[in-house]
């Protein structure tokens, strides 16, 4: 019998929060350390962002023996392609989902939704999914945007109970080790009085989310093809964030053993 895949987007009604690196960050992970069979669907139309990422890493792979081997060395250590990614318009990425699923076997295919998510094709996205991904700054027009969305969303959902999306999974990213732990304290205390959940795992600035495959050098972070290497994984907050959401999304029990 075919499994049925978990479908998560990684939304927030701004843009500039991380949605497209994350994605591909816990794709990669998922992917390539865990042994989940991940796809992607790139919903940033028309530019397509991530599979111009790919198309990026696949041409810096052919031109550079090092990559090339690290990509055998890949294969012959985990026998796995590359993870899909397909592009599609955000208000007709469920339908991208369903098409992959028919097409293929996936434990978890993610969404990467645009910044604009107030139109009704796209909510009709977002409440089809069975979780939201939200990465979060402390920004009071990013706040103020997120909490209003999530709770009208989620107060839908709850009047609604045969609609699928169970939750919407809220993160800290790109914070700032300087910043005040008092504007933290007080979102968290805000989220926690609305019921929200806000994950434990939090990402920090760090420029490592920026570095990507290159001819000139063979450090990378963000990568469609390879996982973050080991030693740039240590203080980045990604395996955090990664296993936390093995346990929320109760993904223990797939991928390969």
């Amino acid at each position: 019998m075919k499994k049925e895949p978990l479908f998560v987007a990684i939304s927030n009604q701004k843009g500039g929060v991380g949605k497209s690196a994350i994605t591909i960050m816990l794709a990669g992970y998922f992917h390539y350390l865990k042994g989940l069979n991940v796809a992607v669907v790139d919903c940033d139309f028309p530019q397509f962002s991530l599979i111009r990422m790919k198309e990026r890493d696949m041409r810096t792979v052919e031109n550079s023996e090092y990559f090339r081997q690290l990509l055998v060395n890949q294969w012959n250590r985990i026998h796995k392609k590359a993870y899909a990614i397909v592009g599609a318009q955000a208000e007709n990425a469920r339908e991208a989902t369903d098409q992959l699923r028919k097409d293929g076997e996936y434990d978890l295919i993610l969404v990467d939704l645009p910044g604009t998510v107030n139109s009704a094709g796209v909510i009709r996205t977002i409440i089809n999914m069975d979780y939201v991904i939200t990465p979060i700054i402390a920004d009071r027009i990013v706040m103020h945007s997120s909490l209003s969305f999530s709770t009208t969303v989620l107060e839908y959902v709850r009047e609604h109970p045969d609609i699928p999306l169970k939750d919407i999974l809220f993160f800290w990213n790109k914070k700032d080790a300087r910043a005040s732990t008092e504007v933290f304290d007080a979102y968290n205390s805000i989220m926690k009085d609305l019921g929200l959940t806000l994950l434990d795992a939090v990402i920090p600035d760090t420029n490592r989310y920026d570095k990507e495959l290159s001819t000139q050098s063979k450090n990378y972070f963000r990568c469609t093809l390879f996982p973050p290497p080991a030693k740039l994984m240590k203080g980045s907050g990604l395996s955090e964030l990664a296993e936390e959401l093995i346990v929320k999304l109760k993904l223990d029990g797939h991928g390969e053993k």
